[in-house]
This record gives C-alpha cells, structure tokens and sequence, in this order.
C-alpha cells in the first residue's frame, strides 16, 4: 500500500500540459523498511525517492513510520539524525570528506536538509525555492534507536513541499560544522569542571560569493547550551543563534543522553547579508560540569547568491514560537550491561564483533590505554559515565589511544551496540 501511495503522489507531479504554478506536498520514503533489533542502533546510507519533475522545494521535515504508515513514538524508534543529499551535485562547503575509518574520499554529494532528535522542519520564505531537476538523485544518511525488546520495521518518511511552474530566486544550503567533512563528526565535552561552566569549538568557512541566508536552522546534543554564527571579517558581529527547547522525555532503557527538543530556526525574506570573502564562525557551546560524549554542532543555511557589500546591517530576524531556551537537563547515563571477571592489569585490548577484550581493566593514573578496533563491524569506545568525557570515533579497523590522568571509575560502552558491548577501566 505504501508503494501505491508514493507513485500515485508522483502523479500529481506527472500529468503533462500543467504550465501555471503549482505547489504540491509530497510524502516519501525509503523504497524498503529498515530493521531495527532488539535495543538496536542502526546506522546506513542509501537512494531514496525524490520529486521527478523540475521544480523548487520550498519546505521539508521528516519523521519514522511503521510499514503501514503510522509514526513511530520516540518511546519506540528514535530518529536520531537524518541527512539529505543531491548526488554527484558538490557540497558547498566540502570538497572531500573522511570516513569512519579515517580515509579521505571526493565529496560528490549536496547536503541540504538534516535533523536530529529536535525534528527541524524548514521553510523558505515566500519566492525562494531550492532547484531541484527530476533527473536530480537523492540520497539519505540516517541512524535509528530501538528503545524495544523487538525487532522493528520502520521507513524513514520525508514531506516536501514542492513548487512546479515558476520561477522562484533559487538558494545554495550552506553546511557549517565544528567537524566538517567528516562522516563522524563527533567531538566530546570533558565534563570535569565546576557546575556553570562551559565548553565550546569552533570552525571557521570563508564564503566564495555574497548573498542573502534567507533561512536556517541547527543541531545540538545533549547537554548543549547555544550554537552561535557570527562573521569574523565585521567584528565578529553576530548573524545568528540557535537555542535549544528542552522537553523530551527520559526514554528507557537510556541509550544515549536525549537532545533537544527544538533548537531555534529562522526565515526571512530580508534575509542575513554576507559578502564575498567574509569569513563566518560557527561556535558549539556545550555544559561542562557534566561529562557530554559524541556531541555535535551543526547549521544548515540557505543563501540567495547575489553580490552584496561587506559588513551591512543584521536585520533583526523574526521570533521562532516553538523556541523556550532554557538550561539543559542533568543527565547521567547507565551501563546497561555490567561487564564481568577479574581486572585485568594491562595497557591495551581489542573491541570487535560483539566484545572488549578486557571488560574489566585496572591501571594506573597517567597511563594511556589503547583500544584496536578488530571488526569487521564498526565500533567505537564512549564513556557512560565517569570522571572525565571522551568517545573514540566509529571504526571497523585502527586503533585509538586516551591518556587517563583522573583517577576513578570509568564506565564505557559501544553506542552502536549499547546492550551487547561494555568495560569498565577502574583508574587508581
């Protein structure tokens, strides 16, 4: 019945001899359910369908459905981030990107669309529009969560809202990320300092044209406080920030530490002036009074390329209704296996399919510990909780050294496989 349903939604699209405008909203999938195991964590990269007329899309959000359609609860499967992308169209911030096993590769695909755990649905405003040809591919990144004892089949469904007919002034999604061109663009907050305190990365892009970002929207973790955009080449004058709405509800088993709720976005048709050249940072500011692990910081832009003088007056932009700033919430995650046998006394150990080498380790304070990765599954070592925040990147191969210089108790775990791999390395 899904199937029926997407193409004769694209036959809304199909009817030949339409020449005035029309807007249509399109509901899409992925062509096949995606399983999802027992308390799993499902990570992939496939085509999906895209409009197959030339047109503008001028609003999109997305969600997880059951087979017959109906969305999923967070309770059950969460969408914890999904990405859409224009193949063989370039990136306009990245050339080449790294992947999971730290190989650097050509960029042949566009990013323009992404939303985590906030469920970001963008609109452009009136008169702008992404192109978008129907001979354009699209493909998808996504990563699940089962909060279940069963095995699930679930579709990741996108809405477009689709303009044919017109012209509309077409605009370029700008990626920014304080770990771009990376395929997992993690960094970690250490988490050892005073209850207020706070940590931040930053990257910088320099633009190639001026324009107008006429729209956007942001990604944090949790655990973050603001994501902030200002242009370095003024003064550091702030274009945006992005806030997060806290409000999700603990689900359990606690897999990971929730994300916000909402995280601020805008749209405007006056837009926010950048000038050819001027260089725009991009500031992720995290909680550090709490250890916070493979976190993000990302905004996608839209801009309107047109040439525009350098340093021009921000308009303040519109208010977002749905965004209540606030602090975040206090969140301490637990091992959800208890890894048994002795402690063993030694300086480094594998992780593969499905086990650390070591579950349970004793050393030294000062002594880095080193992880090879045996495969052929990627995993990855992440703290749970303990005295100090770190993850290792997600690999399938290599290794990866962290030095402990605090001692205490360190409970760590794979976050792809939550409930199947977990060690605990006592630090004396």
């Amino acid at each position: 019945m899904r199937r029926v349903l997407f193409f004769a939604c694209l036959g809304c699209l199909s009817v030949p001899g339409v020449a005035h405008a029309s807007e249509q909203t399109l509901t899409l999938h992925s062509y096949a359910p995606i399983t999802v195991g027992p308390y799993g964590v499902v990570q992939g990269a496939e085509l999906v369908p895209s409009p197959p007329l030339d047109g503008y899309v001028v609003g999109i959000s997305a969600t997880v459905t059951d087979t017959n359609g109906v969305e999923e609860p967070i309770s059950h499967i969460m969408l914890h981030h999904v990405v859409l992308s224009k193949i063989g169209t370039p990136d306009y911030t990245c050339k080449t990107f790294t992947d999971y096993d730290g190989n650097t590769l050509s960029a042949y695909a566009q990013r323009f669309y992404a939303e985590g755990e906030e469920r970001t649905s963008i609109t452009l405003p009136s008169g702008y529009g992404y192109p978008n040809r129907g001979a354009d591919h699209w493909g998808m990144v996504y990563m699940l969560m089962n909060h279940r004892d069963t095995t699930e089949s679930v579709y990741v469904q996108y809405t477009v809202r689709y303009v044919t007919g017109e012209t509309l002034t077409p605009v370029k999604p700008v990626w920014l990320d304080v770990r771009n061109c990376q395929s997992d663009p993690i960094f970690s907050v250490p988490g050892d300092r005073p209850m207020f305190s706070t940590y931040s990365q930053h990257s910088d892009f320099t633009m190639p044209e001026g324009g107008r970002i006429v729209a956007g929207g942001a990604h944090l973790h949790g655990g973050g406080l603001k994501l902030v955009l200002r242009n370095q080449t003024c003064g550091g004058a702030k274009l945006f920030e992005s806030d997060p709405t806290w409000g999700l509800p603990v689900i359990k088993p606690v897999l990971h530490e929730n994300g916000p709720l909402h995280m601020t976005t805008f749209s405007t048709t006056d837009g926010i002036p950048v000038a050819a050249g001027d260089k725009l940072r991009l500031t992720a500011t995290y909680d550090d009074s709490l250890p916070h692990v493979r976190v993000m910081g990302i905004m996608i832009l839209y801009l309107a390329p047109a040439a525009e003088a350098p340093c021009q007056h921000v308009s303040v932009l519109p208010l977002d209704p749905n965004s209540h700033p606030g602090a975040p919430p206090r969140v301490v995650l637990p091992l959800l296996v208890q890894p048994v046998g002795p402690a063993r006394s030694v300086f480094s150990t594998w992780m593969g399919d499905f086990a650390y080498g070591a579950p349970r380790v004793s050393i030294k304070r000062g002594t880095t510990f080193r992880w090879t990765f045996a495969g052929p599954s990627r995993h990855d070592v992440t703290l749970a909780h303990g005295p100090v925040g770190f993850a290792s990147p997600s690999r399938s191969r290599g290794s990866f050294r962290f030095r402990f210089t605090r001692p205490g108790v360190y409970k760590l775990f794979c976050s792809l496989h939550p409930t199947e791999m977990t060690e605990i390395v006592t630090v004396r």
